[in-house]
């Protein structure tokens, strides 16, 4: 069996193609960068080191090879004989790479799976949307599968230059875990380790975004205001962990109003998902965690898309507000997304950003709770190179 893996990043080597390669694939990486495709083909291996912040081991995957992106005659006839496609380009790139999928399965006889690994919820049908775009009409689009995948791995180095002879390492958690939307595969359907087929996709989704991905972003835009460089750092800042519990609470309170607490879990999964963000030996910095903040404030997305639903339920997102506040104020000048931000609040206000990018009315619930917080770090409480030292001061009553 083959599988062609669009992009050689975090995911699609440090958990795509050890995932896949455990599961008897032989793999092949569409690459973007030369250096990178001509290092995999010339040493053809890589490694990837598993650590939970107590133990380490490490995981060798062989007999890689890569195509470059460029090269599209290449990578068309690769995925023509594929037995599976995965994409792991992130989700603004996935227009970019549509046309050459679309070419490779005009090539194909028999119907394939299109996993994507990308930080999207929507990620497969949007791809099968854009791939549609670049199809003759009469194209039998329907018998391939386009799914959504949801990664429970974090990954967040590579160490390693390939420009050199040495293997490269990716640093990621252990857990094989990846739940795939059912309802987009198409038979054969593939079996690969650690995969869970779901047809209640979202729920799973909603679990993943408004419980471990709400405290993530808590921890890394809190840790920002407090000058803290790594999530395993500013997670030990008791104050900053007293947040992270709130706010991961309150997303989980809102999902068992919703779907019931066999998918939301308890009190001591929170306790799992700290130990996890403690993890020192994943080094993780909160300028990755914390990178582009307009589509982390999204309505559906992992803040207010928790708020809104525990909102839903009767509870008071307290500390969600305070994380969505501290998201609007991060800044990093090299993140396009963080600039944006910053430049639109700056330019139309407070208001009308809170709508156009978290779809919130500033002057009613958790929008007009999440503009008092913002309000109280803009007048003083923080400012760009000032740091906040206690959140001792932002402990408001509801209003």
């Amino acid at each position: 069996m083959k599988a062609v893996i669009i992009g050689a990043g975090l995911i699609g080597c440090g958990f795509a193609g050890q995932v896949l390669r455990a599961s008897g694939y032989q793999i092949v990486f569409v690459v973007r960068q030369q250096i990178l495709a001509a290092h995999l083909n010339r040493v053809k291996r890589y490694r990837v080191r598993l650590v939970d912040g107590r133990q380490s081991r490490e995981v060798f995957v062989e007999g890689v090879r890569a195509v470059g992106a460029g090269e599209s005659e290449r990578v068309i006839a690769e995925m023509a004989e594929a037995d599976l496609i995965i994409t792991a380009v992130g989700a603004n790139n996935l227009p970019h790479i549509a046309p050459l999928i679309a070419a490779g399965l005009q090539r194909r006889g028999e119907p394939i799976n299109v996993l994507a690994f990308e930080n999207l919820i929507t990620a497969g049908p949007y791809l099968r949307d854009l791939v549609a775009k670049c199809l003759p009409r009469n194209f039998p689009l329907a018998q391939h599968g386009f799914a959504s995948t949801l990664v429970d791995r974090a990954v967040p180095q590579r160490l390693g230059d390939p420009a050199q002879d040495e293997l490269l390492t990716f640093i990621g958690e252990p857990s094989n875990l990846f739940v795939v939307d059912g309802r987009h595969l198409r038979p054969p359907l593939p079996v690969l380790e650690g995969m869970i087929i779901a047809e209640d996709y979202m729920a799973w989704i909603q679990r993943k975004l408004y419980i471990y991905s709400a405290g993530h972003a808590t921890c890394a835009y809190l840790g920002y205001l407090k000058g803290y460089h790594y999530i395993h750092t500013a997670i030990r800042d008791a104050e900053i962990r007293d947040a992270v519990l709130a706010a991961m609470a309150e997303g989980q309170r809102g999902l068992a109003a919703r779907h019931g607490r066999s998918v939301a879990g308890n009190e001591s999964d929170l306790h799992k998902i700290i130990a996890r963000f403690e993890n020192a030996a994943l080094n993780d910095p909160i300028m990755r965690v914390g990178r582009d903040p307009k589509r982390k404030l999204g309505a559906e997305d992992r803040l207010v898309g928790a708020a809104r639903l525990a909102e839903a339920a009767g509870i008071r997102p307290e500390k969600l507000a305070l994380a969505a506040a501290a998201a609007l104020c991060f800044y990093n000048p090299a993140d396009p997304s963080a600039a944006d931000l910053h430049r639109e609040i700056d330019t139309l206000g407070l208001g009308p950003a809170l709508r156009h990018i978290c779809g919130l009315d500033p002057n009613n619930g958790f929008g007009h709770f999440v503009a008092e917080v913002w309000s109280q770090l803009a007048d003083g409480c923080w400012q760009k190179g000032n740091l906040l030292l206690s959140l001792e001061q932002l402990l408001w009553a509801w209003r």
